[in-house]
């Protein structure tokens, strides 16, 4: 049974003697520049990163975004490297069974650090713009 925890409530399954802490929170894996592994508590979740998008990786538009989807793996996996998980906030799932949350390693806010590094832009949900030109 899957567990997903808003503003520290355990809103869907079991209920908890006492909500997870980030510090029960390790990345197991990172699977591309906005899409990581995480394990709460033993609990396993695939985890799409909210409030940015970053280039594909497996199914690229072009030469060019292949590239800059390697780029921003290797920016989150650097990242991922600086330290433990400080601030984990899942907020429901996408449509492809992916957990949705926000994250924060050593302090810093992932969004954030994606975004300041050129690689990644703002995203809301929806509709996303290619990363091709034209």
């Amino acid at each position: 049974m899957r567990w997903i925890w808003v503003a520290g409530l355990v809103i869907c399954g079991p209920l908890w003697a006492e909500t997870p802490r980030a510090a029960d929170c390790a990345v197991t894996r990172v699977v591309d520049g906005d899409t990581v592994h995480l394990t709460c508590a033993g609990v396993r979740h695939k985890v799409r990163l909210l409030g940015f998008d970053t280039p594909e990786i497996s199914r690229p538009g072009c030469a060019a975004e292949a590239t800059a989807g390697a780029q921003a793996t290797r920016v989150l996996q650097a990242l991922i490297a600086t330290g433990p998980v400080t601030d984990v906030r899942f907020e429901g799932q996408d449509r492809y069974g992916r957990d949705l949350g926000a994250l924060a390693i050593a302090g810093r806010d992932v969004a954030a650090v994606m975004l300041a590094s050129g690689l990644a832009r703002p995203y809301g949900g929806g509709r996303r713009q290619g990363w091709c030109g034209g």
